[in-house]
C-alpha cells in the first residue's frame, strides 16, 4: 500500500468544477517548474495540449505502447493522465487507482474532481511537499502504464 503522510495545516480553497483548481496556498513557481520538468522526463511520456477547458494547463500523454492501464487511467479517453495548472494555481489533475484516490483524499492531499474522475491535487508549497506531490504523480504514472498494486 502507497504510504502518505498526512498535509500539513488546512486545506487550500479550490474553485469548480470548471475549471476546477486551487485559489490559495499557491505552489512557488520554482517548485511548479521542477514538477513540470520531472513529468516530462518519464519514459513514455509525451508532451500534448489538454483535454479539458483549461488551455493553458500542460499536459502530459502515455505513448500506447507504455500505458495499458484501465480507462478509467487516463483522462477523457485519451492518453492524457495528468496536467499540472497554470503559474496562479500550481495544482495538478491526475488519474489515481480508486484506493490511492481515497488515501489523497483522506491525507488532505487533494480533492475529488466534482464531475471527473480525476484528482486535484494540491501545489507543493516546499520542497518537502515536492517529494510528496512527486509519490502521488508516481502512482498515476503506474496506474496508467497498468502497474498500479491495487
Amino acid at each position: 500500500m502507497f504510504d502518505l503522510p498526512v498535509r500539513p495545516g488546512p486545506e487550500p480553497r479550490t474553485r469548480g468544477p470548471v475549471p476546477h483548481g486551487q485559489l490559495n496556498q499557491i505552489s512557488p513557481t520554482t517548485l511548479q517548474e521542477e514538477t513540470w520538468q520531472r513529468m516530462r522526463s518519464l519514459t513514455g511520456v509525451y508532451v500534448a495540449p489538454t483535454h479539458v477547458p483549461y488551455p493553458e494547463a500542460r499536459a502530459i500523454h502515455l505513448a500506447p505502447e507504455f500505458g495499458t492501464g484501465p480507462d478509467d487511467a487516463f483522462i477523457k479517453n485519451s492518453r492524457e493522465f495528468a496536467h499540472l495548472h497554470p503559474q496562479q494555481d500550481g495544482s495538478l489533475h491526475l488519474t489515481l487507482a480508486p484506493t490511492t484516490k481515497k488515501l489523497v483524499t483522506e491525507a488532505g492531499w487533494g480533492v475529488p474532481h466534482p464531475i471527473q474522475n480525476t484528482e486535484l491535487v494540491y501545489g507543493a508549497r516546499d520542497r518537502d511537499e515536492l517529494e510528496v506531490v512527486w509519490q502521488i504523480l508516481l502512482q498515476s504514472y503506474a496506474y496508467a502504464r497498468g502497474r498500479s498494486t491495487e
